[in-house]
């Protein structure tokens, strides 16, 4: 049966370069068919060759001129256009070839606040979901976790895509190759109790040695039994761990194959 992967996550976390790599390892890997889909208007390039691409229908540009927004007004009409074109996304090959295909990999737009956390998105991936059987990669980027608040801040921001999108989300840390404070991105996701400790030492930073306890216990209360995987698109490190971790969240939703 074929499975559909929704990559998300703050702009510049690596969606696009992961996607690239990770389907270009499950192709040359494991022999699989696998189909790219890009969600995201404002690509000005992509690594990789999508079977379905939303350009073909709009562009962050197109939606700047014709409604005379700027980037940001942009980002939100191309959301509100995305969920008024879902019957025909999900009309256009791969999703109207799931035969054809054992993975689809979904890139979605830079801006993710202006996407995830609009209506539409629900409806979006409402329908998907109806469709074929789907989960969710939220990117943690390690370049952008220099201390204890960077990596709370992007924890909270996974958290709340989970909620809003009803999927069950992975969290991955990406770029590890590059990273400012590996050891915080690792502890947030496998042993959040322990940055309790870190946050009572910080008590320079005010606010978020009040919060983060609180914060933090919810990380523990919503933590998965899935493992913490580690990545590096750019250098094509962690994409087998990936593919496990992947795997085994389809085992728990409820697709066995």
């Amino acid at each position: 049966m074929v499975e559909a992967i929704v990559f998300m996550g703050p702009a510049g976390s690596g969606k696009t370069s992961l996607v690239n790599a990770f389907s270009k390892w499950i192709k040359e890997e494991l022999l699989l068919r696998v189909a790219c889909v890009n969600l995201d208007p404002g690509a000005e390039t992509l690594p990789y060759k999508p079977v379905f691409d939303i350009r073909e229908y709009f562009t962050i540009r197109d939606m700047m001129v014709r409604y005379g927004l700027g980037p940001n007004g942009a980002f939100i009409k191309a959301s509100e256009l995305i969920a008024d074109y879902s019957d025909t996304i999900l009309s256009r090959d791969p999703f109207s070839s799931l035969s054809e295909w054992d993975y689809i990999l979904i890139d979605t737009p830079g801006q993710m606040e202006a996407f995830i956390f609009r209506p539409a998105s629900n409806l979006f991936f409402n329908k998907l979901l109806g469709k074929v059987n789907t989960i969710a990669i939220y990117i943690i980027d390690a370049s952008a976790i220099t201390g204890l608040a960077d990596a709370i801040t992007l924890w909270f921001l996974g958290l709340l895509a989970q909620v809003k999108t009803g999927l069950q989300v992975i969290p991955v840390v990406n770029k590890v190759d590059i990273a400012a404070n590996r050891e915080y991105a690792r502890l947030l996701i496998e042993s959040p109790e322990k940055l309790i400790e870190i946050a009572e030492r910080e008590k320079e930073q005010g606010i978020l040695s009040d919060l983060a306890p609180e914060l933090l216990a919810l990380a523990l209360k919503t933590k998965q039994a899935l493992r913490p995987v580690e990545v590096s698109a750019r250098e094509g490190y962690g994409m087998e761990e990936l593919y496990y971790l992947v795997h085994e969240a389809f085992c728990t939703c409820g697709d066995l194959t």
